[in-house]
């Protein structure tokens, strides 16, 4: 692991530890087919780790007061409205990912963890991403047992999931790092990130980010790759983008022209709105799609339900009444799901929490990453809080930065 030893400690190591579990799931750590075992293990330790630096003083850091009130409306609203449908453990799961984050800030304030260690560290994860999907590639191509190998169908042989739990989580996390990276790397320059310039001493992580993407099997992967690339977009820097991403549209093509063809077909279908042509572009995607485009066109601010929630578990009658074929294998409905499930007060809170602890002034790509991994999502994703993590750390860091290049100036 990268570190700087002058700084070592065991906050530091400890933070590290949250960042890599809820970064990554490979296969040897899943519990019961869909936990992650050891991220489960560190909602559990939080608890401790709050109550610690508690003891030692109280404070609330910001935003955690939208945190709280989220807790009490999601523990109250459906014991007051629907007590008959009520399951806990549902909100103690809720409760153990918000804790989590309480402990991740509460360490993170105090480790001193500097830039430069925290960059290595998103280097270190995107090289291990790499990596591991290079084993795994090479057991396919050898026939050999497939390396930590999970959520993988023969049919499509080289659609792996590297370092977590399916390759469309791997295509969601390894760009949010890559992005991450830049952002940290600014700091460390001093200035804003060249493409044409910086890409000469950044070459291998450049290599190993566009290789896993591109070579994953994943069409998620191609949504994300111009997200990333829009950092770029800028003076002569446009010229340098737009030969990246033809030249990576031509790989794509050869290297998976099924899989660029169901994004293409997806996104498009995805514009219509249309339940029905989105299953029919890819019913893979239309799994995370679809769910949210029905609970947005069911919920709205007329009806008590509307407030204070339909209850637990009630967004999987809901989908199933309208399209059984999608109720027992979707994935939520995003954070529309909090709403129709507690209400729009619970909503509200967590979609202000999440959005302001992860806004970064004059920086739009924090709003995109926001919207396509934590409001697409909802609340009990590991995906979600690694999100809120990481781009509350770059935050964090360039607020930091800043501070003390203030703090240098006036002195």
């Amino acid at each position: 692991m990268y570190y700087d030893r002058n700084k070592l400690n065991f906050k530091t190591i400890l933070l590290y530890i949250f960042i890599i579990s809820t970064a990554t799931c490979p296969a040897i750590l899943i519990w019961r087919y869909t936990f992650n075992g050891l991220l489960l293990l560190l909602m559990l330790l939080s608890p401790v780790i709050v109550l610690f630096f508690l003891l030692k003083g109280f404070r609330l850091y910001r935003y955690e007061i939208l945190l709280l009130i989220f807790l009490l409306t999601i523990f109250f609203f459906p014991l007051l409205m629907y007590s008959e449908s009520l399951r806990w453990s549902t909100i103690l799961y809720s409760t153990m990912f918000c804790v989590l984050f309480m402990a991740y800030i509460r360490l993170q304030k105090h480790s001193g963890l500097t830039t430069i260690q925290y960059l290595k560290l998103l280097k270190f994860l995107i090289y291990a991403y790499f990596v591991v999907l290079l084993i795994q590639q090479f057991c396919v191509l050898t026939g050999l047992p497939i390396f930590w190998i999970n959520a993988y169908n023969p049919l499509e042989p080289w659609k792996l999931n590297s370092l977590n739990m399916e390759p469309s989580w791997s295509a969601r996390m390894v760009p949010l790092l890559m992005y991450s990276f830049i952002t940290i790397k600014e700091i460390t320059l001093n200035r804003r990130y060249n493409l044409k310039k910086d890409l000469k001493t950044d070459k291998y992580i450049w290599i190993a980010f566009l290789y896993t993407m591109v070579t994953m099997g994943s069409g998620t992967a191609f949504l994300f790759i111009p997200i990333v690339l829009l950092k770029f977009i800028r003076g002569r820097d446009i010229v340098v983008l737009v030969t990246l991403i033809l030249i990576l549209w031509f790989a794509a093509q050869q290297i998976s022209p099924q899989t660029m063809k169901r994004t293409t077909d997806t996104f498009w279908a995805t514009l219509t709105l249309n339940e029905n042509k989105i299953i029919e572009a890819d019913a893979s995607a239309a799994c995370r799609i679809v769910p949210v485009i029905i609970l947005a066109k069911n919920v709205g601010l007329t009806t008590l339900d509307d407030w204070f929630g339909h209850g637990i578990d009630s967004t999987d009658k809901l989908l199933f009444h309208i399209m059984p074929a999608m109720g027992n294998i979707s994935v939520g409905g995003g954070i529309f799901q909090v709403w129709y499930e507690y209400g729009f007060f619970s909503f509200i809170v967590f979609v202000l929490f999440s959005f302001f602890t992860c806004y970064k002034k004059d920086d739009f790509l924090s709003v995109i990453f926001w919207f396509f991994l934590v409001f697409m999502y909802g609340v009990n994703s590991q995906t979600v809080w690694i999100c809120i993590i990481l781009l509350y750390t770059n935050k964090f860091s360039v607020n930091k930065n800043n501070k003390q290049i203030k703090s240098n100036v006036n002195s």
